[in-house]
């Protein structure tokens, strides 16, 4: 029935690490932007509705993993900029290494949600 179960595995855990890198990062320069940002009213791809219902097909799938990686590159740009705000140097260093990790597994899904479709594409 499921042609292809080890590609929707590895999409879903890559779901999931990409959540915890979030909540992680959330949590890590949540407190501090806050404190920084106390003035100035912003407005991020984390105040958007988070819960959607996920979808049935292979597609969709699909085109949800890459509204889900619009949404941490967005995220991962916030986080970026606020980097340099923290007085906490080690902190930067921590945030830089964890922002180029997510860049590196952004990229990476990417790839594999175009490998994805051409495949799907090809049938």
């Amino acid at each position: 029935m499921n042609k292809h179960p080890q590609a929707h595995s590895s999409i879903y855990a890559a779901r999931v690490v990409l959540a915890a890198l979030t909540l992680l990062s959330l949590a890590v320069t949540a407190p501090q932007t806050l404190a920084q940002s106390a003035n100035t009213p912003q407005v991020s791809a984390a105040s958007q509705p988070a819960a959607q219902q996920p979808p049935a097909s292979p597609d969709g799938d699909l085109a949800q993993m890459r509204i889900d990686l619009d949404r941490m590159e967005s995220l991962l740009g916030n986080m970026s900029s606020e980097i340099e705000f923290l007085r906490d140097q080690n902190l930067q260093i921590l945030l830089r290494t964890n922002a180029q990790m997510w860049t590196m597994l952004i990229r990476d899904l990417r790839r594999q949600v175009d490998r994805e479709e051409r495949q799907q594409s090809r049938k």
